[in-house]
């Protein structure tokens, strides 16, 4: 908890709830503890119960999404990778939730990581334009040996236990396979020299040569690996001959998931279907979920495993005639825009580029209704009222939906040229306000859809409208630096204030509607008197000037405001002095609107890493 310097506001904010499995392939696992399931969300790794879903632990560190994760054999470790400049591993401990190594070697990215069996080594691959295959060693967070990798493009690597001798018997090497762009490549490994030796798995003669590799995996006498392609079968490789025996087709699409068991194999597919083989590779049970299967992982008594979906859907499958439960589902692409309905603090909508519009349970997060949009561009402006949701598209159209059904109520065609970009409800909800990418404010009878008024002053794209509790007022604000205010009733400017440098990307009106805030390129956060020309206080969103804020709340007790935008922080401050009260950590990507709940318990934030976080605060 963080006081302001004149001690009249006490403040905190705490992340208690992530929505936001990223859809990233391999990056979901069933811990053996059987209790908790892991999952990346956006640059955050999530811990979460089965039974509760208030219990979550957020593992922060990541500088951008993770791109690939993987589990150590008893659970007791993870490791989680991303791209770009801050391309590091990081490494987890479970049981205290922490971070135990920062392995910064990758330049360019990591592609995927695995932990040796007894959970002392751990190999992690670097994308096709870093070639770096590194092996670390776990007690020391140091570099055992570092080796080109091959193939290359690599998409997959796993180890097999220890390397065999020719009677069978368990030598003092390790053994893993790498494999990717045609082939696959076991490696053997001296730990105690730190040499890597390669040997490229044989396919001539075969037309599965040519296949793209996605995923490995040895089975549970470490004498066969099992292969995952792009067109749809797997390929058998016997260890001891390093050659591919055979191929089995699976699914459509490719595999994207991979599991060897006691009882044969396991096939995630791109065609959302999960299928069962036998021993003798004939199979025998299918089911299908909603979307490409892109990771799979066991319970600890392999009766069942959780399986996760590139749409966001994450469901337990009993592996005993293939029955399946749903657990969450999240949005599956960039979050544009949040909302609650007013004096509803129980629910609040989302909007997505993934053509989705949810409205989600505050109690439990579940999802109670979903409505769908097509071909109409990304939702850039959201309105939650009791009966109905109301959004502005890029295709210039404003849509409404039911709110218990999801289905489509009305539509306004041609609403603004180039795009609807801003939109605000009118307290009485007889109607709505948007703003367009053409600098244009309108107003529109809600019961008829009729345009009532025309208002255009703006010289470039509106970002955002506040409206007076009178509902004859309103100010919108806009990339060409200013804002102004709205008689609505004789459709006329009443003020204009100047921004002094960039576009506003976002206003705010104070509970008592004296005091407008604004945010933009500018990189401050100002406050103004419509009375006044000149600001009446400005404050920099961070010291070094590198935080554009796209959007700002007030809390509805008038008392604190939030930010959020380039720097992926949430932060909140005290309208009264515009200091800064509390920072939260979390998105790994640009924040793209946040709102206080009615009882101003609660935040939620939505990003471009396409996670809802919900805040305490």
């Amino acid at each position: 908890m963080e006081e302001s310097k004149a001690g009249a506001v006490e403040a905190s904010i705490e992340l208690e709830h992530a929505i936001g499995f990223s859809g990233t392939p391999g990056c979901l696992f069933y811990h053996p503890s059987g209790e908790h399931f892991v999952f990346a969300a956006g640059g955050t790794v999530v811990i979460q119960s089965f039974l509760d879903p208030h219990d979550q632990h957020f593992l922060s560190g990541h500088t951008g999404p993770i791109t690939c994760m993987c589990m150590s054999k008893s659970g007791r470790y993870f490791a989680s990778g991303q791209n770009g400049e801050d391309s590091d591993v990081l490494v987890w401990d479970f049981e205290s939730k922490k971070m135990l190594y920062r392995l910064s070697e990758h330049d360019h990215g990591v592609k995927c990581i695995s932990f040796s069996d007894d959970e002392l080594l751990l190999c992690t691959v670097g994308i096709d334009s870093d070639k770096k295959m590194i092996i670390w060693d776990l007690s020391n967070g140091y570099i055992v040996c570092n080796q080109k990798s091959n193939p290359q493009p690599t998409n997959c690597v796993t180890w097999g236990g220890m390397v065999k001798d020719i009677k069978r018997r368990d030598t003092d090497k390790y053994l893993l396979v790498t494999s990717g762009a045609k082939t696959s490549v076991l490696w053997e490994l001296d730990p105690f020299l730190g040499e890597l030796t390669a040997e490229q798995v044989h396919t001539t003669g075969r037309g599965e040569q040519v296949r793209e590799n996605t995923i490995v995996d040895f089975s549970g006498d470490k004498e066969t690996i099992y292969c995952g392609t792009t067109s749809g079968d797997f390929g058998l490789i016997n260890v001891r001959l390093k050659k591919l025996m055979k191929t089995v087709p699976a699914c459509r699409l490719g595999i994207l998931s991979l599991l060897s068991w006691p009882e044969g194999v396991i096939c995630g597919g791109g065609d959302g279907t999960i299928t069962t083989f036998d021993s003798r590779l004939i199979d025998r049970q299918q089911c299908k979920l909603d979307g490409p299967v892109i990771a799979m992982s066991f319970s600890p008594d392999k009766a069942e495993l959780v399986a996760g979906t590139s749409t966001g859907f994450v469901y337990r499958v009993r592996l005993e005639g293939l029955q399946t439960l749903l657990v969450c589902e999240n949005h599956c692409a960039h979050v544009k825009c949040v909302a609650y309905a007013p004096e509803s603090s129980d629910k609040f909508a989302t909007a997505s580029m993934d053509n989705t519009i949810r409205i989600w349970d505050a109690g439990d997060y579940t999802v109670l209704t979903t409505a769908t949009v097509k071909d109409a561009g990304a939702p850039t402006c959201l309105v939650y009222s009791l009966d109905m949701l109301i959004t502005g598209w890029e295709d210039g159209k404003i849509r409404a939906h039911d709110v218990d059904s999801g289905s489509p109520l009305w539509i306004i065609d041609n609403a603004h040229r180039g795009g609807v970009t801003a939109l605000a409800l009118s307290h009485n909800q007889r109607f709505i306000l948007t703003g367009g990418k053409e600098g244009e404010v309108r107003v529109w009878e809600l019961r008829t859809r009729e345009l009532v008024s025309h208002l255009k002053e703006h010289t470039l794209p509106v970002r955002s409208i506040a409206l007076y509790e009178d509902n004859f007022h309103a100010i919108s604000c806009s990339r060409d630096r200013s804002f102004l205010c709205w008689d609505l009733r004789s459709e006329r400017k009443i003020t204009s204030h100047q921004q002094r440098m960039g576009g506003i990307n976002s206003v705010a009106l104070s509970k008592d509607q004296t005091v407008v805030l604004t945010v933009g390129q500018e990189r401050r956060v100002t406050s103004w008197d419509l009375r006044d020309q000149n600001p009446t206080n400005v404050r920099d969103l961070s010291p070094n000037l590198d935080d554009e804020a796209m959007t700002i709340a007030l809390s509805h007790d008038g008392t604190l405001f939030a930010t959020a935008g380039t720097s992926m922080l949430i932060k909140l401050w005290d309208l009264a002095t515009l200091e800064l009260l509390a920072v939260g950590e979390g998105h790994s990507g640009l924040v793209n609107d946040l709102k206080f709940s009615p009882d101003d318990r609660q935040i939620v934030s939505v990003g471009d890493d396409g996670n809802v976080f919900v805040w305490n605060c």
